[in-house]
């Protein structure tokens, strides 16, 4: 509108029309400052949203994550163990959302792991919902308060998640030695999510929790 103005020139603007503009001018700005607020609270509030917990938009976000844990995190690899970032990922939703939210995401994270490493269909993802339901005891005003509640979190949820992996595996007829397995790869790798979780925890704290699910 005050584009329109400036074109009729200042022959066809009054004084009070000119007022007129820049209050028109002032609001549109305003409405601008708006909308880029509310988009950035959309996209801080999308990771805790429990319409994304359960929306089939996380079937390909968390694809990606799988391409990535199969394609970049190996050469994050020290002595060859590397953090798990579908697991992850699970955990911090169920510290943000709860395990309601956080279920959804390990059983599609899960199967899109089985389907990209090769293992047996369906055994990432019950553990994966299976640690969603234990770390989501961190969620809420736990979480917010104690900020070793993620390190636990990823501590717990990590050993939960590989014994009950190791398990499944074994009763589909897998075998291998499980004591050095443990010891060589289950621990050092607990310990990397654990290191991991710690650095992401300040972003965590700034995102925003659900106390009521869909």
């Amino acid at each position: 509108m005050t584009s329109d103005w400036h074109r009729l020139g200042p022959r066809g603007i009054s004084a009070k029309g000119r007022n007129r503009g820049s209050i028109f001018g002032s609001l549109g700005a305003q409405q601008d400052g708006v909308r880029q607020v509310r988009a950035r609270r959309a996209f801080t509030s999308s990771f805790s949203s429990p319409n994304l917990g359960t929306s089939w938009l996380i079937v390909p976000i968390l694809g990606a994550a799988a391409v990535v844990q199969v394609v970049v995190v190996p050469k994050l690899a020290v002595r060859g163990v590397y953090p798990d970032l579908i697991l992850l990922l699970v955990i911090a939703r169920s510290l943000i959302a709860g395990a309601r939210g956080a279920v959804f995401w390990g059983f599609v994270g899960g199967l899109w792991m089985d389907v990209l490493s090769g293992g047996a269909i369906g055994a990432s993802s019950l553990a994966l919902m299976a640690t969603s339901f234990l770390t989501g005891i961190g969620h809420n005003a736990i979480f917010r308060r104690n900020s070793f509640v993620p390190l636990i979190a990823a501590l717990s949820g990590t050993l939960v998640f590989s014994l009950i992996y190791l398990a499944i595996l074994i009763g589909v007829g897998y075998r291998f030695p499980p004591g050095p397995l443990v010891f060589n790869l289950v621990v050092p790798a607990t310990l990397y999510n654990c290191a991991v979780m710690f650095l992401a925890t300040p972003v965590l704290n700034r995102l925003p929790e659900q106390a009521t699910y869909p």
